[in-house]
């Protein structure tokens, strides 16, 4: 067999200059979270829960991620509507009250 040409289980004979192969199967691909797990946890302990599993304290860091961002958000129009580049915490509690 040609040192270009591999064999792929039930397929035949294949270029290796076509061989193609998503990294996402290589690699497990997550993204970074800006907020630290550990804090959340920390947090979610602090509201009574005994024990959270890493999947749940992944959704939960994601949810806050989310929220903040929405809340960042809505309180930046505000900044702006009042001609400021900068964000003060009366921004942040009207936005808080939209949502």
């Amino acid at each position: 067999m040609p040192s270009d040409i591999v064999m792929l289980g039930k397929l035949q004979y294949f270029p290796k200059k076509y061989l193609y192969i998503p990294i996402e199967f290589l690699f497990e691909v997550r993204n970074m979270a800006d907020l630290p797990i550990a804090a959340v946890v920390r947090i979610a302990k602090k509201n009574g829960a005994e024990r959270v599993g890493s999947d749940a304290a992944e959704a939960l860091v994601a949810k806050a991620e989310k929220y903040i961002a929405q809340l960042t958000k809505e309180a930046n129009k505000l900044a702006e509507h009042a001609g400021r580049k900068t964000i003060k915490k009366e921004d942040v509690d009207l936005a808080s009250k939209s949502n």
